[in-house]
């Protein structure tokens, strides 16, 4: 009857406004913790001079970027990753033949650092599985010397806005879609207090 369709929809509507209000609360909580997080990061990859050292990322980590050519895709292989797979680079479905991964001359590893270098710029991956992975040329694989620079402390630091003022000054901002060159990603400055330290932070 049209009294109990009235009730049901003033409960549903009730429902609706609450919903609402509760999404906007929690929209704007996210957003204050996220400042509040990237203001300690930011914080605490700040150090004193004399307590830290910088370097170009090319003089302490080496720098490539993925295939240039649009591979074939197979149903099943080596896992094929690009920049829409940065949040997590074992989801990818698309693969490629071993044979195709094989003649990459650059195989990650455990410990290398992903950076989109495409669209969205600077976001990074750390590779923590011992998986073989192809990649495409929207993302940098970087790979820290492990005696001088942690790849967690590393991946904060790109993220970081020190790293994304560094990674701005590089980009090319009237490519479509924005981008920057491989060999300008080992140009940003890299600023880094002993391992330990490093290691600190990261966690």
């Amino acid at each position: 009857p049209l009294e109990v369709q009235r009730e049901i929809v003033r409960i549903l509507d009730a429902f609706t406004l609450l919903t609402a209000e509760l999404t906007a609360e929690l929209t704007a909580e996210l957003t204050a913790r996220k400042k509040q997080y990237e203001y300690y990061r930011d914080k605490l990859l700040s150090h004193k001079k004399e307590k830290s050292s910088s370097a170009k990322l090319f003089e302490v980590a080496e720098i490539y970027d993925g295939t240039h050519q649009t591979p074939e895709y197979k149903s099943e292989g080596v896992t094929f990753i690009s920049v829409e797979n940065i949040d997590d680079i074992y989801s990818s479905s698309k693969y490629i033949s071993i044979d195709a991964y094989n003649r990459y001359k650059i195989k990650p590893k455990i410990g290398d650092v992903f950076m989109t270098r495409i669209g969205s710029i600077g976001k990074c991956a750390i590779m923590t599985q011992p998986r073989d992975l192809a990649y495409y040329v929207s993302l940098a694989l970087i790979r820290p010397n492990k005696d001088i620079l942690d790849s967690r402390y590393l991946k904060h630091y790109i993220e970081s806005s020190l790293g994304t003022k560094e990674l701005a000054k590089r980009t090319l901002h009237n490519a479509v879609p924005i981008k920057i060159n491989k060999d300008d990603i080992g140009k940003i400055i890299i600023k880094y207090p002993e391992l330990e330290l490093q290691e600190q932070i990261a966690d």
